[in-house]
Formats: C-alpha cells, sequence, structure tokens
C-alpha cells in the first residue's frame, strides 16, 4: 500500500485526493493545510488524518506527497519532502523564481526521489495520442507544432494584481507555461529561442496594469525546429485548446471537444455543440475540459511508483518551462528574440 500526504486542501488538493481515493493500492494517509478546518475536512473524506508538514514528513510510512499548495510555498515544501525521502508530485511552478528553481532542482536530484509535475495537457486523451503518433514517426521529422490556448475569459484577475510587481506577467507564467511543457515534449528538442509580441485587448485593468492578455509566442530549436503558440484570455465560443503537429511526412491534429458529437445540419449550414468548457457561468472551464487528464496524470504518477519507472513528467520538466517562462519575459521586455538558459 502506497501512503500518501496532500499539502494543500483546496481545489487541486481536494481533486487529486479524490483520485486516489479511486486507485487500488493507494491510502491517503495525511492532509496538510494553513487552514485547520480545511484539512480536517478534506482527511475525513478519506480517511486520513489532518496534521502539519513536519509530523507527515516525519513518518516512515508515508511514501509520497503531492504539493498543491500556494505557488510561493513549494520551494520549501519541496526541499523538506526530498530530504525526508519521500516521492513528490507537484503543481508548478518549482519556485517564485530561476535561482530559487535551480536550487530546488538540485537538491530534489540529489536526493534521488521519484517526481512529477503538474502539466496535465500531456495527460489529456487526444494530446497523449498525438505525441504517441509523433514519436512513432508517422509524420517523419518534426518541422512546426502550432498550440491554441484560449480561456472563454478572464479569471486569474486578483491573482495578477496581486504578483504583478514581483513576477510579472501573468499570461506566460500561469497560462503559457502549460504551452511550453506541450512544445518540448512535442518537438522532441530544447527551444533554444524564443520570441513574444503580447498585449491587452481584453481587459482595462490588465492594460493599466501594463500586463497582457494576449500574446503571440514562436520557439525555435537548435535545429530549427518552429513553434507556434497563440494564448488569449478571451473566446466566446468557449475553452479553445488545439494542438497541430506538422513533420516531413504529413500533420497531425488533435482537435477541439464539444459537449457531444452530434452535428446538427439544416438550411442555415452545419451546427456543432459547444465546445467543452462547463456551464457559461464557471471558471473552472479547465477542469471540464481536462476532467480526464487530472485523474489520468496521478495515475500514471502512482504506477510509476509502484512499477520504478521514471514518470513521464518530473520536476526537471517543471525546471525547464520555466526557464522558457523567463526567456519569454525578457523578450517582452525587450521586444527582441530572448535566448532560453540551458541546464545541464
Amino acid at each position: 500500500m502506497l501512503e500518501f500526504c496532500v499539502f494543500g486542501a483546496g481545489r487541486m488538493g481536494t481533486k487529486h485526493a479524490h483520485t486516489l481515493s479511486t486507485l487500488p493500492g493507494v491510502h491517503l494517509r495525511y492532509v496538510v493545510d494553513v487552514e485547520a478546518e480545511a484539512a480536517r475536512k478534506l482527511a475525513a473524506q478519506y480517511g486520513a488524518a489532518a496534521t502539519d508538514v513536519a509530523t507527515a514528513l516525519a513518518d516512515r510510512q508515508l511514501d509520497a506527497v503531492i504539493i498543491a499548495t500556494p505557488a510561493l510555498t513549494h520551494a520549501a515544501l519541496l526541499v523538506a519532502s526530498a530530504h525526508a525521502g519521500k516521492a513528490i508530485f507537484c503543481e508548478k511552478p518549482l519556485a517564485a523564481s530561476i535561482q530559487e528553481s535551480l536550487s530546488v532542482a538540485r537538491e530534489v536530484d540529489k536526493a534521488g526521489v521519484p517526481t512529477g509535475m503538474g502539466f496535465m495537457k500531456r495527460f489529456e486523451p487526444g494530446h497523449y495520442a498525438l505525441h504517441e503518433a509523433v514519436a512513432a514517426g508517422e509524420i517523419g521529422k518534426v518541422e512546426m507544432v502550432v498550440l491554441t490556448n484560449r480561456d472563454p475569459k478572464v479569471t486569474i484577475l486578483s491573482l495578477l494584481k496581486e504578483q504583478h510587481a514581483v513576477a510579472p506577467y501573468t499570461l506566460l507564467r500561469e497560462s503559457s507555461v502549460h504551452d511550453f511543457d506541450m512544445a518540448r515534449w512535442m518537438l522532441g528538442e530544447e527551444p533554444v529561442e524564443v520570441y513574444v509580441a503580447g498585449s491587452a485587448l481584453v481587459d482595462a485593468e490588465i492594460a493599466a496594469l501594463g500586463e497582457i492578455d494576449t500574446a503571440m509566442i514562436t520557439l525555435k530549436t537548435a535545429s530549427g525546429a518552429l513553434c507556434h503558440i497563440n494564448n488569449s484570455w478571451r473566446a466566446v465560443y468557449g475553452y479553445d485548446q488545439r494542438v497541430e503537429v506538422f513533420g516531413s511526412k504529413g500533420m497531425l491534429r488533435a482537435e477541439n471537444r464539444p459537449v457531444t458529437s452530434l452535428v446538427r445540419y439544416t438550411q442555415q449550414g452545419a451546427l456543432h455543440d459547444p465546445l467543452h468548457s462547463g456551464p457559461p457561468d464557471s471558471n473552472e472551464f479547465f477542469l471540464y475540459r481536462y476532467a480526464e487528464a487530472y485523474p489520468q496524470e496521478m495515475a500514471h504518477f502512482v504506477d510509476a511508483l509502484k512499477t520504478g519507472k521514471r514518470p513521464m513528467c518530473s520536476v526537471e520538466d517543471g525546471l525547464r518551462a520555466q526557464l522558457i517562462v523567463e526567456a519569454a519575459v525578457e523578450s517582452l521586455r525587450t521586444n527582441r528574440p530572448a535566448q532560453v538558459a540551458m541546464v545541464a
């Protein structure tokens, strides 16, 4: 039996706790949260105990932790968990700065514990199938990747305001970072250069802060392969998530998913159901679109722990995506292409 601790009893911690409860050979042992009542409530649902960080990590029977706390707490929890010898699944980012992320990555690497990162887009069935087809050589050498990531509306304005002074360009840090991970995965090699053009076209408050809500991003690898990413925080037709990979022998695409596959054909034309985005007033459209991906990423992590295989997405992937974020921020600030820092 694998014994888990969830750090964070919020939205993602709750979702991961539920997934653990559905997996054979897994038990949620502890829940830790600064809000004691939230920890007790979540723990009670799954026969766990609400406790503190030190107590959880000191328990030799604890095998793994899930870090789903606010971003600024990730670094300390990662290092403490690694030093305690626990396997770690962490939501992005590793830390608030590249320097701290590099330090965290080194400490985790020295500890030699298995790690997983919360880049759930890899585990969406269409995305995963596309990657497998690329890896199998179906379209030959990858030459271009096109990623579309458009939210139905702005949902993290308060977070943007909170972190603007210390970590500006929230669109790149919170949204585009998932596309940077997808780009690396689909290209099969590391981007070495990034150029970003960004605007504030959606929200006047975002514009007033000097932030952006719309971006077009180009990545280039050492071999010359290219990736285009387009991000927006306004898509009136729903949560637009598409992936296209073009190669020397053809093209592969992972399309959007409507609520159902029903298509109505009338004199007015063909009408599909809306894109799979959840209720119209929901701010959690990503939970609906990636409803299969979240459980699958955790099931994959658990399977890796049981079999001794390396998880598909690790702390190293989190670091490399964050390095692209920092280069993208530099490009946006200077209006020039920026080089992506490399790590050994």
